[in-house]
């Protein structure tokens, strides 16, 4: 008892580090300095570990984790972390926006560099999002559901996107700590006059409110929605900066 399996979770895991930690070297390698075997080393790498993982994966772990879905699991939950990914990007840019904002000089250059990786990083991951939602599940749509079915479920999705479309809301639960009031105070940051957004948070933002007030006197309105175990809360811009 304790002694640590043959094959556990965890070696998958150090095999995935392991391929990110030799990319990121061989990369920046190769972005430095460019020499002829900092390429080659780059190239065998991805064309060699890399796309190797990659086919034992399809041809082996993969048809096991088909029938261990089909029996304990979700076929969607992969495209739920990858929309948590992308939530975590989405902040990301939207943190370094404000820094280029009011950044000058030197600052603003790196600012525009770290916008420029987010950027690309966030347009990386929606390629391969919506081309798994495009190849894999709007075919399973189109051929399995009726005229009607696809009729309501394009009606619910179109529902959520006009409200979410008519007022913005930011979720302070899937923030990290130190992250909630710099990305609450952007967002407010980012309102022009007579616009709202919604703010959720796990617990009453006194802190948050009394922060905000400090920072704008006067420039905002705060309106209860909801008071727990969810606490919202409507945040209107009234005055310009």
């Amino acid at each position: 008892m304790g002694r640590r399996d043959a094959v556990s979770v965890e070696d998958f895991r150090e095999h995935h580090r392991a391929i990110r930690d030799r990319l990121a070297r061989r990369s920046e390698r190769a972005l430095e300095r460019g020499e002829r075997d900092d390429l080659n080393a780059l190239i065998a790498l991805l064309e060699g570990d890399l796309l190797v993982h990659a086919r034992a994966e399809r041809d082996h772990m993969y048809p096991t984790v088909d029938e261990l879905v089909r029996q304990h699991g979700r076929a969607t939950a992969t495209m739920d972390i990858d929309h948590e990914v992308i939530a975590k990007r989405v902040r990301t840019v939207a943190l370094v926006v404000e820094r280029l904002r009011v950044s000058r000089g030197r600052e603003r250059t790196e600012a525009k560099r770290a916008l420029r990786e987010a950027l690309l990083r966030l347009e990386a991951l929606l390629d391969v999002h919506m081309e798994k939602e495009e190849r894999v599940y709007v075919p399973l749509i189109e051929t399995h559901l009726s005229v009607d079915e696809r009729r309501a479920l394009l009606g619910k999705m179109h529902a959520d996107l006009t409200e979410a479309g008519a007022e913005r809301t930011l979720d302070a639960r899937t923030i990290p700590v130190t992250l909630r009031h710099d990305e609450i105070f952007a967002m407010f940051d980012r309102l022009a006059v007579g616009e709202s957004f919604i703010l959720a948070n796990d617990h009453e933002p006194r802190a948050l409110a009394y922060e905000l007030s400090r920072k704008h006197p006067g420039a905002f309105r705060w309106e209860d929605i909801e008071r727990g175990p969810v606490w919202r809360v409507r945040i209107t811009r009234v005055a310009p900066r």
